[in-house]
């Protein structure tokens, strides 16, 4: 009732300025008869009450239920009245309530996926700490290079897991600086040098010096080195290179990394940047989170730049970034 009262009060306050308005106007023109002028009030104020009271009953199944406590958020909004008004705010506030819906399982689902993640990357740490441990057992020089090995898997585990963590504030994480893409390129490879040795596959390097691009240094590394491990892990053992060019046309530059691997099954392709999936080269080699593609396709959206992969089973795998913002001749 006071919510109703407090929702009449401008109503109520102009039919009573109408009124005195009525009699300054007939008082002027020396028309004012008492008797008629409270006539002519009563009629109106009979109306006016006869009005408020149609309001009033039509909105009285809104205003209980605005006054009833809410219990959760999938409680149904209806209230049962016709009255356009109150259609209007049940319309509305379904439509915030499904958008509130969606947006709580969207973080439900991301939730749901960061726990499977953590999952995967724990058991996968689980393998280096364990052959380190073995090789601690039983030291000596001839294992230091196994050693080696299981300490790059676990940086290499650790730097991923980091870079995740970090990918849903991406935005305030960004500087744009300009990048040389040749010394950049050649950084990665000889930071991977050792994989790239353990596993007898050579990097074929065709960048000319002056292609460069405007992006963030620190995602930009990240995602080409994800794109390299991913070229090496998949050509070990079945071909020999890993070619990395860098091509200017129409002013775009696309940036390639193309190996002659295993390639990827025909009907795998089009799910590869989907987050955990990893398709029949994931079940027959292991060790594959299915998400090194997905945080690829992530951070070049966040980047701007666009990413596509061609792939042929027994041929190999092209990966090519078109990079927003880079350039050549400057």
């Amino acid at each position: 009732m006071k919510l109703f009262l407090r929702h009449v009060i401008p109503g109520t306050i102009f039919f009573t300025g109408q009124m005195l308005i009525l009699y300054a106007i007939l008082w002027l023109y020396d028309l004012y008869r008492p008797a008629a002028f409270f006539y002519i009030v009563l009629l109106n104020s009979i109306g006016f009450l006869i009005y408020l009271s149609y309001r009033f009953f039509s909105m009285l199944p809104l205003l209980r239920r605005m006054q009833q406590p809410v219990q959760s958020v999938a409680e149904p909004i209806r209230s049962d009245s016709e009255e356009p008004i109150s259609v209007a705010v049940e319309q509305f506030l379904e439509r915030q309530q499904t958008l509130f819906r969606n947006s709580l399982f969207a973080e439900r689902r991301k939730e749901k996926e960061r726990h499977r993640y953590v999952d995967q990357w724990i058991h996968q740490m689980k393998t280096p700490l364990s052959v380190i441990e073995l090789i601690l057992e039983h030291p000596g020089e001839h294992y230091r290079a196994d050693l080696r090995q299981e300490v790059d898997r676990l940086r290499s585990g650790l730097d991923q897991m980091l870079y995740s963590s970090r990918l849903e504030a991406i935005e305030t994480d960004l500087k744009a600086e300009r990048l040389v893409l040749k010394p950049l390129v050649t950084s990665i490879i000889n930071q991977e040098k050792r994989l790239f040795v353990k596993n007898q596959v050579y990097p074929k390097l065709d960048i000319a010096e002056d292609v460069y691009v405007y992006t963030d240094a620190k995602w930009f590394r990240f995602l080409v080195l994800q794109l390299v491990t991913n070229a090496i892990k998949y050509t070990t053992g079945h071909g020999r290179e890993v070619v990395l060019t860098a091509e200017v046309t129409k002013g775009q530059v696309v940036l390639s990394i193309q190996d002659d691997g295993v390639g990827i099954p025909k009907r795998d392709v089009p799910r590869v940047f989907n987050a955990f999936f990893t398709g029949e080269n994931g079940r027959r080699y292991g060790e594959s989170t299915g998400m090194g593609l997905y945080f690829v396709q992530q951070v070049c959206l966040k980047l701007g730049h666009e990413i596509e992969l061609e792939s042929e089973e027994g041929v190999g795998t092209t990966c090519r970034i078109r990079l927003v913002g880079g350039r050549a001749h400057d």
